[in-house]
């Protein structure tokens, strides 16, 4: 019983996994990005307009390995949803951009 909830479990990482890439477009890299990173612990994503604050954090956590703190969407005039995601881990936000290649 416990290797088909193993398996099941590897089953949905998988299908995160992948929902992770339809809904996260990009990674916003700007002035106030930087220093969001930096100082605030924070990552700011463009996101799909359908894309909820709990399954953005469930996304990260999952594919990111590390643990959100809270996550606040923002929807600009122009129809593009950006998602600021904050860390609890100190330096995660640093962390994690360095190995995406952003600064």
């Amino acid at each position: 019983m416990a290797k088909q909830e193993a398996n099941v479990e590897e089953v949905f990482k998988q299908e995160l996994s992948r929902q992770f890439y339809d809904v996260f477009k990009r990674v916003i890299v700007t002035e106030k990005a930087t220093r969001m990173i930096e100082f605030e612990n924070k990552l700011m994503f463009e996101v799909a307009r359908a894309a909820t604050k709990p399954m953005i954090k469930l996304l990260v956590e999952n594919e990111l390995g590390k643990a959100v703190k809270s996550v606040n969407t923002v929807n600009a005039i122009t129809g593009v949803k950006r998602a600021i995601v904050t860390f609890k881990e100190e330096g995660a936000a640093s962390d994690l951009s360095s190995s995406l290649g952003l600064i």
